[in-house]
């Protein structure tokens, strides 16, 4: 396979950058692009459903995590982390086989568009959820 015949690929940085935007989710929709973009579609919707899964237990982490700001960022960070290391563990060998073909990755704007999308989904579904918990009446801020 010569280097026109190569799809465009995420690469890991652009994954990395898409995840501190738009959280797992970003990073689920671009390994499975990139699986999907190597005939391996399956595995694609395996990565895509695990990053949900990881969505999920973001959004339902007791609430006293998030209260505390300082404990937010380092739990986005930590997410961040923990996308990198499993993207890299799963398409690790794969990346340097494709740069080793010439193979080239789409455009870091491209990422950062992936991880806003990303990031107004998970903004639209937690309004979502948060009018369906409440009865439509936004909850109170809690008083201390």
């Amino acid at each position: 396979m010569n280097q026109q015949q190569l799809p465009n690929m995420y690469s890991l940085t652009a994954i990395g950058i898409a995840t501190f935007l738009g959280s797992a989710l970003a990073a689920g929709y671009m390994l499975s692009a990139n699986y999907a973009a190597l005939g391996q579609k399956r595995t694609g919707q395996y990565a895509l459903g695990g990053s949900i899964l990881v969505v999920l237990a973001f959004i339902f982490l007791p609430t006293q995590f998030a209260a505390n700001i300082t404990t937010a960022i380092i739990l986005m960070i930590a997410q961040v982390l923990i996308v990198l290391a499993i993207a890299n563990k799963l398409q690790g060998p794969m990346f340097k086989s494709f740069e080793e073909m010439g193979g080239t990755y789409h455009p870091m704007r491209r990422a950062v568009l992936v991880g806003v999308v990303a990031s107004l989904v998970l903004t639209f579904a937690w309004i979502t959820l948060v009018l369906i918990v409440t009865g439509g009446t936004p909850p109170t801020p809690a008083t201390t």
